[in-house]
């Protein structure tokens, strides 16, 4: 690798896609370190919740991206990007695998600043309920809200807002996103190169949450939870898909069949965010996991693919 123009294959899915098992069996084929692009990988002690390697799948791969902040910690894409970037500039090969579209476009095309926070603004979010925050947030934006990985995040909604002042008040015209190359955002450097998804059946997607959900619950996901319920969680973390769900149960406000239900329905929520942005805001070439009967099937054409157009440059990830 060329710490110059750093490159690495990327592959993006929506969650349950099975991106994780695909990247897990090429790395370990192939000797490859993963670097996640997953937005709640980076909190430590958050691990069943998020579906975060497991220890067996960490002794056989090595990790970068993941356990970089205690959940009590605000975490934005920028500290990702400033966590990582040293993880290209050496000389392995390199698979970029995660559900955050944000995280991998930032890595992709690099950042310009972003927008100053405004003090005003924020206080007067402050003084908002979620469901305020959204609507005014897609208002403001409906094609930037509908990408949104994840528009129950406050912190996240606030930025939008943000950013699309600070457009008006220099006179710039609000992009459409999905519209124009790069995806239309101003703050963005270079245009978009073409990344690798795995797309997957609707009803096939729905059964994976929902086995999924249980596998963490059994797996110990309410222990987990009491183990995070007393302390001063981040926004983000507070409002974790399954973990919110699951500070609920411990505080006797849901059953837990009541809690996996939801997490179930936030979770599809989730994955349908997740394609809507890797639809609008990255450019994809896609493989249709029904195609082939299995896992292996599926990374041998992921990893067809990638031979035959070779690692993508890395615009952020250039000190």
């Amino acid at each position: 690798m060329n710490p110059t123009n750093p490159s690495a294959f990327v592959l993006v899915g929506p969650t349950a896609s099975g991106k994780s098992a695909v990247a897990q069996l090429l790395a370990e084929q192939t000797g490859a370190t993963i670097v996640s692009a997953d937005s709640m990988n980076i909190y430590r002690g958050m691990d069943i919740g998020t579906a975060k390697p497991s220890p067996a799948e960490r002794a056989a791969v090595v990790y970068r991206g993941i356990d970089l902040a205690d959940p009590t910690e605000a975490f934005s894409v920028g500290d990702w990007l400033n966590a990582v970037r040293p993880v290209f500039q050496g000389s392995e090969d390199l698979i970029v695998a995660g559900g955050t579209g944000l995280y991998v476009k930032c890595l992709l095309q690099g950042l310009d600043d972003l927008p100053a926070a405004d003090e005003a603004l924020r206080a007067r979010a402050e003084k908002m309920s979620l469901a305020e925050l959204q609507a005014e947030a897609q208002k403001t934006s409906p094609d930037a809200y509908a990408a949104l990985a994840d528009n129950e995040n406050p912190r996240r909604l606030v930025r939008l807002l943000e950013k699309f002042q600070a457009l008006e008040k220099t006179a710039e015209k609000v992009p459409t996103l999905g519209k124009q190359k790069g995806a239309g955002s101003a703050c963005w450097k270079t245009e978009m190169p073409t990344v690798i998804g795995l797309h997957v059946e609707r009803d096939v997607l729905c059964k994976r949450i929902a086995a999924r959900v249980e596998k963490m619950y059994a797996g110990g996901l309410l222990e987990e939870a009491r183990g995070l319920i007393g302390l001063e969680l981040s926004a983000t973390a507070q409002k974790a898909i399954g973990y919110a769900e699951a500070f609920a149960v411990l505080r006797g406000e849901l059953t837990e069949a009541k809690a996996k239900e939801r997490t179930v329905i936030r979770t599809r929520q989730l994955a349908k965010r997740q394609a809507t942005w890797f639809r609008t805001q990255l450019k994809v070439q896609w493989i249709n996991t029904a195609d082939f009967p299995t896992l292996g099937k599926i990374a041998e054409e992921v990893s067809n693919v990638w031979k035959n157009c070779g690692p993508i440059p890395l615009a952020g990830a250039r000190l």
